[in-house]
């Protein structure tokens, strides 16, 4: 349970020490280049590299890795959030070349965001689907849909077998009988 009176009071935060934290004060690096200079220079030393690399060998992706770099720049004072957003690409050519010297291939993102968004489509639809055909008793031509759209494969259908399933022949015993039917003309 919350403890209700172990919570700030209102206009707590105005009694503090002024300038306390260090996103209260001036920013160190005001200019972009001195920003760029700083992180290069930061990152030129080689224990900071090999950590690096063993980083983006495990996996890390350049863009995640440099935008933390500038977040936590920012939170320790060191430069605004606008500098941060225009020495960020800086940084992360500087850290991309730096890691093909260590034969490491850096990915840029840790995904594509169209692919991913496409995967939670799929997967929200057979979601769906399935949920729908666990409530649904009657079994008829529109459930038998259903259940085949949730078997389909969507690589599949990204790699071009987008043709249907042909239906095999009706053999002439098995053509239909009756009023009704048709027959040869």
């Amino acid at each position: 349970m919350v403890d209700v009176f172990s919570r700030p009071i209102p206009g707590q935060s105005l009694t503090a020490t002024p300038k306390n934290a260090p996103w209260e004060r001036p920013p160190e690096l005001v200019e972009t280049g001195e920003a760029v200079k700083f992180y290069i220079n930061k990152l030129a030393d080689e224990d900071i590299m090999d950590d690096l690399a063993v980083t983006f060998e495990m996996g890390a992706d350049l863009k995640t890795v440099v935008e933390t770099m500038m977040v936590m720049g920012t939170m320790k004072g060191m430069h605004t959030v606008e500098v941060g957003m225009l020495a960020g690409p800086i940084v992360a050519s500087f850290v991309k070349a730096a890691m093909s010297t260590y034969d490491v291939i850096v990915k840029e993102t840790a995904g594509d965001p169209k692919e991913a968004r496409k995967a939670k489509n799929v997967e929200r639809m057979r979601t769906l689907m399935g949920k729908y055909l666990e409530t649904d008793p009657e079994q008829d031509a529109g459930t038998e849909l259903v259940k085949e759209l949730s078997e389909v494969d969507p690589t599949a259908i990204e790699q071009g077998n987008t043709e249907p399933q042909q239906e095999p022949m009706m053999e002439a015993e098995d053509a239909p009988t009756g009023l009704m039917a048709k027959g040869e003309v």
